[in-house]
């Protein structure tokens, strides 16, 4: 990613190699004076991210390709919502910062829309507003972000983030107690039965095994399912870091349980099907190594505003029966 504190430079945009394209950061500050003296902000700072639809990105480019991957979105939040802290306001490096909720709402379902386009990378800006919270000394404890995505010209998202800054003794200490109090009670162990069978890709809206990160359901009974995420043998573009899931891989995996469930409770197709919808709340972490269950519950079938079906789905994430993230989502089926 590249960073600019201009208002009228041109975007930049680079490839990398297995990601989606770098992005050219443009800081949009409130005052020229306030660029001069580069010191930390305790306001609102806005920012637009521009860059372009990836062409060959291992997940993104994956599936049916009916509609650009919304993880587009989710992960620029993601990759630059802790840079915007340490850079422009003043928040200590060895600070790392954690999402726990994210919200998403699509506004122009047709701008999403690929339409058989052939391959190249359509324009795409992300403009973002943050604002520091729980100031303490000058120095922000965290982030809210809004943001608006448009692509090749057109509006066709909204959505916000949270993001919190933890001192590195108490995210050692967090990481620590997470996994003590995930292992020292063996009474609440949840564990699959046996072997797992990964859930068809193409109900989960990919075509790549590797990018399949959830398990056939194991339990099905009234729009409700329970099944679990994948750790091994998958793409890694998941790889997290400190022996805990990626916020990518537990995205991903909520995105196609909901494909997964509206499309089992209502037949919805997922290949031209997309997550009209979504908010999702962080409760933990989730460490790698034990196994994680996500049960779906799809709601009844309706239709958008535009008259498309659609299906509201709640899930939740748990390890060990601890939460782990909860989540609402909304499937849209495109015409």
């Amino acid at each position: 990613m590249t960073v600019d504190n201009s208002t009228t430079s041109p975007p930049a945009v680079h490839d990398r190699a297995g990601a989606a394209a770098a992005q050219h950061l443009i800081h949009r500050p409130p005052s020229r004076a306030h660029y001069g003296l580069d010191v930390p902000s305790l306001g609102e700072e806005n920012f637009t991210l521009v860059g372009a639809t990836p062409v060959a990105h291992p997940l993104f480019n994956d599936g049916p390709g009916h509609f650009h991957d919304l993880q587009i979105a989710t992960e620029t939040m993601r990759e630059i919502g802790e840079f915007v802290g340490h850079r422009y306001f003043g928040v200590p490096q060895d600070r790392p910062g954690l999402f726990y909720r994210f919200t998403l709402d699509l506004t122009d379902l047709s701008a999403w829309r690929t339409d058989g386009a052939p391959a190249g990378p359509v324009p795409m800006e992300t403009h973002i507003r943050a604002r520091p919270a729980n100031v303490v000394d000058e120095v922000p404890r965290g982030l809210d972000f809004h943001l608006q995505v448009v692509i090749d010209g057109r509006p066709c998202a909204t959505g916000a983030a949270g993001l919190v800054f933890l001192m590195p003794k108490l995210y050692r200490r967090h990481l620590e107690h997470s996994r003590q109090a995930l292992r020292a009670a063996p009474e609440l162990d949840d564990a699959p039965d046996g072997p797992l069978r990964p859930a068809d890709p193409a109900e989960t809206g990919r075509y790549a095994p590797e990018n399949t990160v959830i398990s056939e359901p194991t339990d099905a009974a009234r729009g409700r399912i329970s099944t679990w995420l994948l750790s091994r043998e998958i793409s890694p573009v998941f790889a997290g870091e400190d022996g805990q899931l990626s916020g990518l891989h537990l995205m991903e995996a909520l995105r196609q349980t909901s494909l997964l469930a509206a499309g089992r409770a209502h037949g919805l197709n997922p290949a031209r099907s997309a997550i009209g919808a979504c908010q999702v709340h962080f409760r933990g972490q989730a460490d790698l190594d034990l196994p994680l269950r996500c049960v779906a519950v799809a709601g009844p079938l309706g239709h958008d505003a535009a008259g498309r079906p659609s299906v509201p789905v709640t899930l939740t994430l748990t390890q060990r029966r601890r939460a782990v993230a909860e989540a609402r989502t909304s499937v849209v089926q495109d015409y």
